[in-house]
């Protein structure tokens, strides 16, 4: 691989084309979400790029700014997460699983933000829409942080638990053998042998929570 060399002061590739800070942090992100971070290295980057390593040091510093931005560029996009729907309780539902879409798309970058403790910032969008929704059906202070919380709690799981599950196609299931022969309800228990489809778990919890929000007021 050639160096990279420069028009006008602007990185470019070994084909002439500029390089940005914004395509920089893609490609990173790119390589962390199907690699995992330690996939992540300066090396790696400059080469799926085709660019030089210096390139990406001029655009945006060493492997910490790397990671610092593409953090940056997962708050941003937590930003974009808007309510939609006719009553609050579907705007709710809405933010609800675009927050859980969010954190499964970008699971590795979840991570890091809350490895560098930028947990808060990154919740912080979401949970002033629910605020505002909570607000407006008469819900707020403790009561409505309470909600808030089971809500957000909520996602999370089913984010974890869909996590496990695909690391394990047996995660969250149970053995038939272990539960006594003369146990009454035996289709419950075939069911709870076979794998869990979370996204229906998760839709049938997100469903009773927000009922019984929907009820409280």
């Amino acid at each position: 691989m050639g160096a990279t060399s420069r028009i006008g002061a602007v990185p470019v590739d070994r084909d002439g084309r500029p390089v940005t800070a914004d395509e920089i942090l893609e490609v990173a992100g790119n390589i962390v979400e199907r690699h995992g971070l330690d996939a992540l290295t300066m090396r790696r980057l400059s080469d799926d790029l085709g660019v030089a390593v210096t390139s990406i040091y001029w655009h945006v510093g060493n492997r910490d700014a790397v990671l610092d931005g593409l953090v940056d560029r997962l708050l941003d996009r937590m930003e974009t997460i808007r309510a939609v729907g006719a009553t609050p309780i579907e705007r709710m539902a809405s933010l609800a699983r675009q927050l859980r879409a969010t954190l499964l798309e970008r699971q590795h970058l979840v991570g890091l933000a809350h490895e560098r403790d930028r947990s808060p910032a990154m919740f912080l969008p979401v949970q002033q829409a629910l605020a505002v929704e909570l607000e407006s059906i008469g819900l707020t202070g403790s009561e409505a942080a309470l909600r808030l919380r089971v809500l957000q709690v909520h996602v999370i799981s089913s984010v974890l638990m869909d996590r496990a599950a695909a690391r394990n196609a047996s995660h969250g299931t149970v053995d038939p053998d272990l539960w006594p022969t003369d146990f009454p309800d035996r289709e419950l228990v075939a069911a709870l042998a076979d794998p869990a489809a979370y996204d229906t778990v998760f839709e049938f919890g997100l469903h009773v929570l927000l009922s019984g929000i929907d009820a409280s007021h």
